[in-house]
């Protein structure tokens, strides 16, 4: 057994320690087929409650950067550690090359699928649209910088193209589930889908699909008994990288340039 896959199975049962079991509750009893599951990201917890307690098979989509350990210095000291509006920028570069080390085999074996900010995106849609033929549900955290309510930031639209992908290579019209994730009730809160339709242009439904899944993982948190919501980021990320608020795709060019 590798050494890499010991750690990561460590790191899983503490996790578990800290993370009371999540139960999963649904509005709509949801079929066998498979389906996309878009959820809030609440920083660091939402990923952790979803690798630990989603009852479904499912691969999540997981920033390229995060997976390699070259990459993953700039990505920890940019998407960990927010370093631009920190003082002492040398010792959190420091703590940027121990966790490039520590993060990319705790993703590898969670089941995740790369998101590339680039020409090789069309690798992460090759993956997804085999992950949903094989049968795997894909989770995605969507959530742009723009900030929408405290429950969850407005959503990146691009991953709603993997609807016609899917159709094409299947006939079957892609659901989309919204998900909001809360630790303190610990639960996964999964609302009713809504699902592509093949006869309508993909232009069209693609604000509709995102403005849907977004008023709907609103919803759901504000459903919830009372409780603080965590956001997607703090706001030591806007004092250091306001300008990125929105612009996703510089944001990831800036890490991916390798800038400090």
């Amino acid at each position: 057994m590798k050494a890499s896959y010991i750690y990561y199975k460590c790191i899983r049962g503490v996790l578990r320690l800290f993370f009371p079991h999540a139960d999963n509750i649904y509005e709509e009893t949801p079929s066998d087929e498979p389906a996309v599951f878009v959820c809030n990201h609440s920083a660091i917890r939402g990923p952790v409650i979803m690798t630990l307690n989603f009852e479904r098979k499912h691969q999540t989509w997981t920033i390229s950067y995060a997976m390699d350990s070259k990459t993953a210095v700039n990505y920890a000291y940019h998407d960990v550690f927010f370093s631009r509006s920190r003082k002492g920028k040398g010792f959190w570069r420091m703590l940027s090359h121990i966790i490039a080390k520590l993060l990319p085999p705790l993703l590898i074996y969670s089941d995740t699928i790369p998101v590339y900010h680039d020409k090789n995106i069309i690798k992460t849609f090759k993956q997804s649209v085999k992950a949903l033929t094989d049968g795997d549900d894909l989770v995605i955290f969507a959530e742009s910088p723009k900030r929408y309510s405290e429950y969850i930031c407005e959503l990146q639209t691009g991953f709603i193209d993997l609807a016609r992908l899917y159709y094409r290579k299947t006939k079957k019209a892609l659901k989309f589930y919204p998900v909001y994730l809360e630790k303190k009730n610990a639960v996964i809160s999964i609302g009713k889908p809504i699902t592509y339709d093949p006869e309508v242009p993909l232009d069209t439904q693609r604000d509709e699909i995102a403005a849907y899944l977004r008023d709907n993982i609103d919803r759901l948190g504000r459903s919830l008994p009372k409780h603080k919501p965590v956001p997607f980021l703090p706001e030591r990320w806007y004092e250091g990288y306001a300008e990125y608020e929105n612009d996703v795709y510089g944001y990831w060019h800036m890490i991916g340039s390798g800038e400090r």
